[in-house]
């Protein structure tokens, strides 16, 4: 009588182990559905190439969205770079240039000077102002030669070919 009932008992573990295998196969079942379903294929696919479709699409899904952070970043800094404004006064034998510039504007601030010694002015006084991303130059000549004066429209041109 013993022996039936460690048998009946084994026979009843067996069969609880074999119901839960099956409702273990039967969930992998279903998230192996829930998996096919999120990965585009046009065929019926197996539990091996489900996976490794999965992983595929995956590895190419986290490509594109590094790829498009990388696009978002270098458009947030597109967005933030304000054009550089250039203003030039003329009073007599003086000319003033002022710029208004981004920070991270890159141009060599001795190549205005040489646009300006080229145009027969000589530098008298540079001031440079940093508020916030901007900086703002402010850079006053004068005439070498007085009769002669600035060539003005050449100077700004350059600038212009120079900054903007």
């Amino acid at each position: 009588m013993a022996e039936e009932n460690s048998s009946a008992a084994g026979s009843s573990s067996r069969a609880q182990r074999n119901i839960k295998e099956k409702h273990r196969r039967m969930h992998m079942k279903d998230l192996i559905s829930q998996l096919a379903s999120l990965i585009p294929s046009s065929s019926k696919l197996s539990m091996p190439e489900i996976l490794d479709e999965a992983t595929r699409y995956i590895t190419h899904l986290q490509k594109n969205k590094e790829s498009l952070e990388r696009r978002r970043a270098l458009l947030k800094e597109e967005d933030h770079t304000e054009p550089t404004v250039m203003n030039i006064t003329i009073s007599g034998p003086t000319l003033e240039v002022n710029l208004i510039c981004g920070s991270n504007r890159n141009f060599m601030f001795h190549e205005i000077i040489s646009v300006l010694e080229e145009g027969a002015a000589e530098v008298i006084n540079v001031t440079q102002f940093n508020s916030g991303d901007r900086v703002i130059f402010s850079v006053q000549s004068k005439a070498i030669n007085s009769r002669i004066g600035v060539e003005t429209d050449r100077v700004q041109e350059r600038l212009k070919e120079l900054i903007l």
